[in-house]
């Protein structure tokens, strides 16, 4: 562990190195630069997490499977913000002579495929689980009942909903919605789960994953919605808007959707294309959107369209509306 720490706290120099480089540069400029180092900083704290996990006391096999997983994740991390930077040294302040190649002894012996599967083997002896002994009394429980819930309700139908292309049975979301799930993003203050004074996002994680382990589609996926709906309201909006929204999201009741992505473009928000023009007490959309996940369901749809079409670069002039529909119990509506 020694030997891993030393390789992580180089490639954090490296990191903080290419970061002085583009201080004080407009982001507008460096968005390439910056959404590879916003990708490697994730990555570094994630490693630095890790490796506090494996060195936490545990049986022996336990830990060796800590060790090994922290070494192969380690390793992927300082090979990834190498071939970053290595791509493109200069715009990192960097010449190529600069940058040693030390990291290689790490990733070839952490990487290799020998060591990848036994690291696979220990994985399978522990039926695909992680030891989990950083998690509070509140999210072990937390944890706990999630997965029973997606054991005892999720699991049983996950298999033909997906291959019948179902939609999500009312059993489902009438459980995750009596387990406070919709709530987890939306703070106490509001009817929700989320500590007033502080982030919770560990305990999205916990339940994300109990519920994506039985299916991501019939289940993990379903609270995305609220969270992103929740987290605009917190930041954009009015405190009305907040008490008008907020306790009803955290009820599930209505339950939201997200609509960004557009036909022939995708989800690139700096090419949306739906116009938002004022009109008498409200705006007008007008344009296509697809791949509404949800859509049917929803009570309400958290739009994104372009409000202040003569505003440049093109991914501003942007807005998120919250629209009102009928919920629909179908494949298609109107």
């Amino acid at each position: 562990m020694d030997l891993l720490k030393r390789h992580l706290d180089d490639a954090w120099t490296l990191f903080e190195r290419a970061c002085r480089h583009l201080k004080g540069r407009a982001i507008d400029d460096v968005q390439i630069e910056l959404y590879d180092l916003a990708f490697s900083l994730a990555e570094l704290v994630a490693s630095r997490v890790m490796l506090e996990y494996a060195q936490r006391p545990a049986e022996s096999s336990e830990r060796a499977l800590k060790e090994a997983v922290t070494q192969s994740f380690v390793a992927e991390t300082v090979a990834s913000l190498h071939s970053r930077i290595r791509l493109r040294p200069g715009a990192y302040g960097f010449a190529s002579k600069e940058l040693d190649s030390r990291y290689l002894e790490l990733t070839d012996a952490a990487l290799d495929p020998v060591e990848l599967v036994k690291l696979g083997q220990l994985f399978r002896d522990r039926d695909g689980r992680l030891p989990i002994d950083h998690l509070d009394e509140e999210r072990t429980l937390m944890r706990s009942s999630f997965r029973q819930f997606a054991e005892e309700q999720v699991l049983p139908l996950a298999e033909q909903i997906h291959r019948e292309d179902l939609l999500v049975p009312d059993s489902i979301i009438d459980g995750i919605r009596e387990l406070g799930c919709f709530g987890l993003s939306v703070p106490e203050r509001y009817g929700g789960l989320k500590p007033d004074e502080e982030e919770d996002s560990l305990g999205m994680v916990v339940v994300t994953e109990e519920l994506s382990r039985a299916s991501l589609g019939a289940a993990g996926s379903l609270i995305t919605r609220p969270e992103i709906m929740a987290r605009s309201v917190l930041e954009g909006g009015t405190d009305e808007q907040k008490q008008r929204w907020l306790p009803g999201i955290a009820r599930g009741d209505p339950l939201v959707a997200v609509s960004v992505t557009e036909p022939g473009t995708g989800s690139d928000v700096a090419s949306v294309a739906l116009r938002a023009t004022p009109t008498q007490g409200g705006w007008l959309l007008n344009g296509g959107k697809t791949w509404c996940t949800f859509a049917g369901k929803a009570g309400a749809i958290l739009v994104l369209a372009r409000s202040e079409p003569e505003v440049t670069p093109p991914h501003r002039g942007l807005s998120l509306f919250v629209v009102e529909k009928p919920e629909f119990n179908g494949q298609s509506f109107e």
